[in-house]
């Protein structure tokens, strides 16, 4: 029901309509809401547009997954708005967000207008040149689906609107040919689009004709046939004046009367139309601020549902990143300390010390300096056994001299237990230090460190 109510000439009973349908359909608020805002721009109403866009957008009522064909129009209507209130590249953005869903290729109207919108929007822009390729583009498109072999397989009442609005492109075309001195190409292209409008209807392609008939008296005031030009320039006021009451359309040919008059000179009418500008100027200036002021709330709260969004991100990532260090570090924290116990279990004292009890006395004084942890036990350790430091040195040169002691300990086979009552350290710290001194001397694990040690100063 909401999509057979046409936008023009939709008015304020058509607007009731919908909201009673609304009430009565919480899944048509979407579709509701956009096509009361398609019947507000229409009317030249953007600021009460802007209020039931923002309802869509703020509660997603709308978007690429749930309906592509209301995102496609909402996506339009937004951009028009932005156009009209002079924020081009937010305008294009706009577009380019619905240019970028990979489906659209298999949607050649889709194509075809967002062409057109572009091409406008580059004439605002006094980019010339990209209007005409735009409007090039758009009208290849438009051959294709008036001769119905390209068209997006829409049957029915929508498929025949895209058919009659495939015309707009010829008018479009026309503009921009013109825009570039090219006068020879904007005349074809302008008489092709008026013999279309013969079989247009005056009500639903109101825009076209509007557009069609403004051309054609540009297209003519540039020839000097001013006759012609001020016959269709009133064409254009008429439509405008009947079917779109649109701020852009008005003071647009207004402006086109007021330069025709002056190259006419006649200053009754140059005084008319100044005065008619003056006032239109004037009286759509509040409906500018408004309009603006719709605008940037709107993109405010966009700024600011994004900025939560990017704080929720950040914190997300924040805690996901403490929380896998925290879970890295605990896996590896006990894993250190499962290898230090399995390792520690893997080293086993020699019984047999052959080659360093040797020295008896001399030997029995360096194992009782270890024992009770007195600092000259490394130097009479070395001068008992000279080439211990010269043959460990040589694996890996940053060893300390705290470590050269502990691998003393371990030389003269004192168990784990031993070394940690004897150095007044726990047996974890000393397992621990067996671990780092294996990487650091680069033992293989299934190698008992006792063993090594022996067998290097052999």
């Amino acid at each position: 029901m909401i999509n057979d109510i046409d936008i023009i000439p939709a008015n304020d009973k058509d607007i009731l309509k919908i909201q009673n349908i609304i009430e009565k359909c919480e899944t048509c608020e979407g579709t509701g809401y956009l096509k009361m805002a398609r019947i507000y721009a229409k009317a030249n109403n953007q600021a009460k547009a802007l209020e039931y866009i923002e309802k869509i957008n703020s509660r997603q009522l709308i978007t690429a997954d749930t309906n592509l064909e209301d995102f496609f129009s909402l996506k339009c209507l937004m951009s028009g708005i932005y156009r009209s209130s002079g924020k081009y590249i937010k305008a294009l953005d706009e577009l380019n967000e619905f240019s970028a869903d990979p489906r659209i290729k298999n949607y050649p109207y889709y194509n075809y207008f967002i062409l057109l919108l572009r091409g406008t929007i580059n004439i605002s822009m006094e980019n010339n040149a990209e209007s005409l390729k735009c409007f090039k583009e758009a009208y290849k498109i438009s051959k294709s689906c008036r001769e119905q072999k390209n068209l997006d397989l829409i049957p029915g009442k929508k498929q025949k609107f895209q058919i009659e609005d495939s015309y707009k492109s010829t008018a479009y075309l026309a503009a921009g040919y013109l825009d570039m001195g090219k006068l020879d190409s904007a005349r074809i292209y302008m008489k092709e689009a008026l013999a279309d409008t013969n079989h247009l209807d005056d009500v639903r392609n109101a825009d076209i004709k509007y557009t069609t008939y403004h051309v054609a008296g540009s297209v003519y005031l540039v020839d000097k046939d001013y006759q012609k030009a001020q016959t269709y320039y009133l064409m254009a006021k008429k439509t405008e004046e009947k079917y779109l009451p649109r701020y852009d359309m008005k003071l647009a040919v207004y402006t086109a009367l007021l330069e025709l008059y002056e190259r006419e000179g006649r200053k009754d009418s140059i005084n008319y139309y100044l005065k008619k500008i003056v006032e239109l100027q004037k009286n759509n200036k509040k409906k500018d601020i408004n309009v603006n002021k719709s605008i940037d709330i709107g993109d405010r709260k966009q700024m600011q549902n994004l900025e939560n969004s990017n704080k929720r991100l950040v914190y997300t990532l924040v805690t996901t990143l403490f929380l896998g260090a925290g879970l890295i570090y605990f896996t590896f924290f006990f894993y250190k300390k499962y290898k230090e116990r399995s390792l520690d279990k893997k080293d086993t004292p020699l019984d047999d010390l052959t080659g360093k009890d040797q020295y008896n006395e001399s030997f029995k004084e360096v194992v009782v300096l270890a024992k009770q942890n007195k600092p000259e036990f490394l130097t009479r350790f070395n001068q008992l056994f000279p080439e211990f430091s010269a043959k460990i040195l040589p694996v890996n040169d940053t060893v300390q001299s705290s470590e050269l002691r502990f691998c003393a300990y371990l030389y003269l086979n004192f168990s784990t237990k031993d070394i940690a009552e004897y150095t007044f350290i726990s047996v974890r710290t000393v397992q621990t230090k067996k671990y780092k001194l294996r990487k650091k001397l680069n033992i293989p694990g299934d190698v008992d460190i006792y063993m090594w040690l022996n067998d290097l100063v052999k």
